[in-house]
């Protein structure tokens, strides 16, 4: 099988992940683990956002005919979490919610 071609939809749409300019870089004091988990999940977040330029996508979100939903599976752990459109954050499927 051949490589991608830059010009692929796919070779695209990983391009899209780190915008020019764009700065990405271990924290002062973040382990490796929880850097690529943030990269992991940031990816979520710009996969959403790409979805978006789509029209055949966008308009029917704007028109509230379908909806779109972020997941991030935590492989090494089995765990799940799906992102909360409100809080922006991600919540482990099963963890109870608390209120405020």
């Amino acid at each position: 099988m051949e490589p991608l071609s830059p010009g692929d939809f796919i070779g695209r749409w990983m391009a899209m992940f780190i915008k020019p300019g764009e700065q990405v870089s271990q924290r002062d004091q973040e382990t490796m683990h929880d850097f690529t988990v943030r990269i992991e999940k940031a990816a979520v977040f710009r996969s959403l956002e790409n979805l978006m330029t789509f029209p055949f996508v966008r308009s029917p979100v704007e028109r509230g005919e379908i909806e779109l939903h972020g997941a991030y599976f935590g492989v090494a752990e089995g765990s799940l979490f799906v992102l909360d459109k409100d809080t922006k954050e991600f919540r482990g499927v099963g963890e109870e919610e608390t209120s405020s």
